[in-house]
C-alpha cells in the first residue's frame, strides 16, 4: 500500500501528472481529466480555476488545521466549510420540514412526503439542518444565515404554538356544545 505524499498516514489514489507525487482522495484534484496534487494544479492553472473552488479548498485546508477562516464557502456543496456558529439544532427544519426544506434549497426535506420517513425526517432535519442549508444556498454572512434560521424558528414555533392553541379551543367548544 502506498500513501500520500501529503498526508503519510492515508492510502494514495493516484500520483499527480505534473510532478508523480502520490495523491490522497483528500488532495486528489482532478482538472481536464488528470490528476493534481495542490501545489502542481495551483501552478498549471492559476488564475484559470473556479474562485469558489479555490476558496473552499483554502478554507477546507485552514479548517483542517486549526487556522481561523473568514472565507464563506456557503452555497458550495460537499466543498463548503460548516462554521461553528451554525452547527446544532434547527427548531425551523424541525417544525417547517418541506416548507423550510424548499426555501432553503434542501431537497432531502421532500423525503417528509414518503410513509413511515414522514416520522423520522424532521428530526433529521433539525439535527442536520443547518449544514445541509448552509450547503446548499449561497449566503452573505454567517450572520445572515443565522438571521434567516431564526426566522424560520419563529415561524415554525408560532404555527406549533397556533395549531396547539386552535385544538385546545375546539375541544372547549366540543365539550361545551355535547349537551345540546
Amino acid at each position: 500500500m502506498a500513501n500520500c505524499a501529503y498526508h503519510p498516514d492515508r492510502e494514495a489514489v493516484g500520483s499527480c501528472v505534473g510532478c508523480g507525487r502520490l495523491v490522497c482522495a483528500e488532495c486528489k484534484i482532478v482538472l481536464r481529466g488528470k490528476t493534481y496534487c495542490n501545489p502542481c494544479a495551483e501552478k498549471q492553472f492559476a488564475g484559470k480555476l473556479e474562485t469558489g473552488v479555490a476558496r473552499a479548498e483554502t478554507a477546507v485546508a485552514r479548517a483542517e488545521t486549526g487556522v481561523p477562516t473568514a472565507e464563506n464557502t456557503s452555497g458550495q456543496g460537499s466543498l463548503a466549510v460548516i462554521p461553528q456558529e451554525i452547527r446544532g439544532w434547527n427548531w425551523g427544519a424541525f417544525f417547517l420540514s418541506w416548507i423550510w426544506g424548499i426555501g432553503n434549497s434542501v431537497w432531502m426535506a421532500l423525503l417528509v412526503f414518503i410513509p413511515f420517513i414522514s416520522w423520522i425526517m424532521p428530526f433529521v432535519l433539525g439535527a442536520k439542518g443547518s449544514e445541509w442549508a448552509w450547503r446548499s444556498k449561497r449566503w452573505d454572512s454567517i450572520e445572515h444565515f443565522k438571521r434567516t434560521q431564526s426566522t424560520w424558528t419563529k415561524w415554525g414555533l408560532g404555527i406549533f404554538l397556533g395549531g396547539i392553541a386552535f385544538y385546545i379551543l375546539m375541544a372547549i367548544i366540543v365539550a361545551l356544545t355535547e349537551g345540546y
